[in-house]
């Protein structure tokens, strides 16, 4: 066997997160999950039932990313806005509720700024 790497024990942490939500999840609620990556910031509703994405916004494609402000707390904010806008045209109901998928970022700055965002606006994570 070989040697495990940095790389191997990020993945393993990631799945081990993941799963804790999905395995906490008994009442079948769909996940908003969480992504944020060196560059850029992704949410996506996704239904665990049937393995698919229902929403995806991205920080890269909203308006705040001719800015330099993709990193910050206010992109966030921003993010979670065009998220409920998203969901609002699908017309997803504000009352159901979600599960939040941060994966394995801890619960504080943008991630902290998001989840609030979209509580403010009547969603119930």
């Amino acid at each position: 066997m070989g040697q495990v790497t940095t790389k191997d024990l990020q993945q393993r942490r990631k799945d081990r997160a993941r799963y804790k939500v999905k395995e906490k999840n008994k009442a079948q609620r769909k996940r908003i999950y969480l992504h944020i990556s060196n560059r850029y910031m992704y949410a996506q509703l996704i239904d665990d039932l049937s393995g698919k994405t229902i929403v995806t916004v991205s920080s890269g494609s909203n308006k705040t990313s001719k800015t330099n402000a993709v990193k910050n707390k206010e992109a966030a904010k921003k993010l979670a806005d065009d998220f409920t806008e998203k969901l609002k045209e699908k017309k997803i109901k504000d009352k159901e509720k979600f599960v939040f998928d941060r994966g394995q970022r801890l619960y504080h700055g943008r991630v902290k700024e998001f989840a609030e965002r979209m509580r403010e606006k009547g969603m119930q994570l």
